[in-house]
């Protein structure tokens, strides 16, 4: 079984799989990529792409099985 949950995340704490809303779309994460300037450039399914800063927060959806406490 597994749960759903909304959580306020940064640069830093951002995952692979995270589901990120803008508008009302929803984009999911399939690679992070450090860049030169310290930034992570967060690449979706539909093949765009978001940079975030060090200060950029966002909410993101995040699925996680029972088994991955």
């Amino acid at each position: 079984m597994s749960w759903t949950r909304s959580s306020l995340e940064t640069a830093d704490t951002v995952r692979v799989g995270d589901v990120i809303v803008i508008g009302e779309k929803r984009f999911t994460v399939t690679d992070l990529v450090q860049t030169t300037q310290g930034e992570r450039r967060l690449e979706f399914a539909t093949g765009e792409a978001l940079t975030m800063t060090a200060r950029t927060s966002l909410y993101v959806i995040r699925q996680r099985s029972d088994r991955t406490r």
